[in-house]
């Protein structure tokens, strides 16, 4: 047993705890982990490859041969601030040393992430490997609001360009009672139905009219330039 302790628990063995430099950028702690210890002995994920979408990126690793791996998992992060410690969260978790590939469908349009994969077995963990930094690609075109008036009393008519890109589906429509903060008022369904009509309004209030495109799988295009109404 003192011979099978002494192998298990040699001086390489680290605490996640430890601060791990990357190709790119720091990391300070790896969260949401399992109790596995860092063994610096066990392979580490380098050489990604990445492709980028507005709420998705694509990995592919090269073939992890270690028979010691059982699986990988997968971390990510938004930058810190410069000066603040770089947290990493586990968001996946792939039990089969095989897989090569990986695709994340839960991040935002135009921002940026941090990733990174560490290989585990029975007992140990890897050290994290290789830091990617990967920018999604930026929304679609905003919508351009043709007009916004009041054609009666306590109606106001909105008109805009139907979106050119064909992945539009819909329309969210937005509004904000005197500078405050915007709310979700309607969807106008279909690319080219282009006027939404409000019947709300109070008389003697002021009132921000915005569009947002959206694709059918939810994706948003940038908001339209706000329009405002005093309603008589």
């Amino acid at each position: 047993m003192k011979a099978l302790r002494s192998m298990l628990y040699p001086a390489f063995f680290v605490t996640l705890s430890v601060l791990w430099s990357g190709c790119s950028d720091s990391i300070g702690s790896l969260t949401s982990m399992t109790a596995f210890k860092t063994d610096l002995d066990m392979p580490t994920i380098r050489g990604v490859k990445t492709v980028v979408d507005k709420t998705s990126v694509g990995f592919e690793w090269p073939a992890v041969t270690d028979k010691r791996v059982e699986g990988i998992d997968v971390y990510r992060a938004r930058p810190a601030a410069k000066g603040a410690p770089q947290k990493m969260q586990k968001i996946a978790t792939i039990a089969n040393r095989y897989a090569t590939h990986y695709v994340d469908t839960t991040i935002q349009p135009d921002s940026d992430y941090l990733y990174t994969f560490r290989t585990f077995g029975v007992l140990f963990g890897s050290a994290p490997g290789q830091v990617i930094r990967v920018h999604t690609a930026p929304r679609l075109p905003a919508v351009k609001i043709a007009k916004l008036y009041q054609p009666d009393a306590g109606v106001i008519k909105l008109l805009w360009v139907p979106h050119p890109d064909p992945r539009v589906a819909d329309y969210v429509i937005e509004r904000r009672l005197e500078g405050k903060e915007w709310k979700y008022l309607d969807t106008v369904k279909g690319r080219l139905m282009p006027e939404y009509i409000d019947m709300s309004p109070a008389k003697g209030r002021r009132y921000d009219y915005r569009v947002v495109g959206r694709t059918a799988d939810g994706v948003r295009t940038r908001p339209s330039a706000a329009q405002s109404i005093t309603i008589r």
